[in-house]
């Protein structure tokens, strides 16, 4: 794990002061609580003692365990993992910004396919900076890590997000002339809340608008294939709870993504904007290869209501369901479940094989 990520785990959760302060979005608290929820998402092995919180004091705990982490030097890592192109521009708000990373090849004149990732952290919380290009570039594959617009309970509900994400693959491919990167070889993978975008984005129809007099607007979001990590693939709370069990709440993002608690009915405008971005409503048979990767065991579901919501969330039970939809539709799918790949190569040999690569 890089260390650059670590730090964002210590500071983030202290934004706003005191434990019990927060700042408000539209009549919702933004709390730490809420932060460190998010970091918990990001995080599971972070919560100590496994009772599905995370603390102050666990979060502090678990930054000091990684920096003292053996063989790690962060020197070397940062010099070779410095961007091409860092904070790239893609939309008005300050964290619509990428940061791009083109392999040797590319600067060759050769055409290079790319793979571009979401980070986690439940839509309110994380950065681009999560993400390693070490293994990708080495395969001679570019890389991009988008950052995108946090949800906020009032003005910036679930749809900010997904479209940032469909923006940023616009984006990529207008400027792939300008990068050497070839734009029919282009692949979405993300983690945890970055899973659930690269999958939409993936499964969505072409959101491409040939009439725009925005020329990033006229190019396409079709991909080559969708890699996501730990991805919720149905965010309807009454599905999870029915298929995956847990408890009611569902995950402490909800109301800043929705713009309302779970404790209440599900107005039919929460409802029908939970199904616009979930990836299980937009499947269909033209859509692009999916690997489903989960970390955790398909266990027997559903899970009881003590269940950490880290677990609900992440469940392989999501993937499970959704490879089963996709067969239906003669989508191709793979899933793999109580599997970490960190340290693997098992996305970019999958990579390579959909970029039609040859070693």
């Amino acid at each position: 794990m890089k260390i650059s990520l670590l730090v964002p785990l210590l500071v983030l959760p202290l934004v706003g002061g005191a434990l019990a302060g927060g700042s408000q979005a539209g009549g919702i608290q933004v709390t730490t609580e809420t932060r460190l929820a998010g970091w918990l998402q990001k995080y599971p092995e972070a919560d100590a003692n496994g009772d599905g919180m995370l603390t102050v004091g666990e979060a502090r705990a678990f930054r000091a365990k990684m920096l003292a982490e053996p063989g790690v030097d962060q020197a070397d890592r940062s010099a070779r993992t410095k961007p091409t192109h860092a904070n790239v521009v893609y939309g008005s708000h300050e964290r619509n910004r990428f940061d791009v990373w083109i392999p040797d090849e590319s600067t060759d004149g050769l055409l290079s396919p790319v793979v571009i990732y979401f980070h986690g952290g439940g839509f309110v919380a994380g950065d681009k900076t999560s993400f390693d290009p070490t293994p990708y570039l080495d395969a001679g594959i570019a890389c991009v890590s988008a950052n995108y617009r946090f949800v906020n309970g009032h003005d910036l509900l679930s749809d900010a997000p997904f479209r940032d994400a469909a923006r940023v693959v616009q984006t990529v491919r207008k400027r792939c002339s300008e990068w050497n990167l070839d734009p029919g070889r282009v692949a979405l993978s993300g983690g945890s809340a970055g899973a659930v975008m690269a999958l939409w984005t993936g499964l969505h129809d072409d959101l491409a608008n040939p009439d725009s007099d925005d020329p990033v607007s006229q190019e396409s979001t079709r991909v080559t294939c969708v890699v996501p990590v730990n991805g919720p693939t149905n965010l309807l709370p009454d599905w999870i709870l029915e298929n995956i069990g847990g408890a009611a709440h569902v995950h402490a993002s909800f109301a800043m993504m929705f713009g309302q608690t779970i404790e209440e009915a599900l107005t039919p405008a929460v409802r029908a904007r939970i199904m616009a971005v979930s990836p299980w409503e937009h499947v269909s048979e033209d859509d692009p290869p999916v690997f489903l990767i989960y970390s955790g065991p398909l266990d027997e579901v559903p899970l009881p209501a003590s269940a950490r919501t880290g677990k609900v969330i992440h469940h392989p039970f999501f993937g499970k369901a959704l490879k089963e939809k996709l067969d239906a539709a003669g989508v191709e799918a793979d899933f793999k479940h109580g599997f970490n790949p960190r340290g693997r190569t098992d996305i970019v040999d999958y990579l390579k094989n959909k970029f039609a690569m040859v070693d």
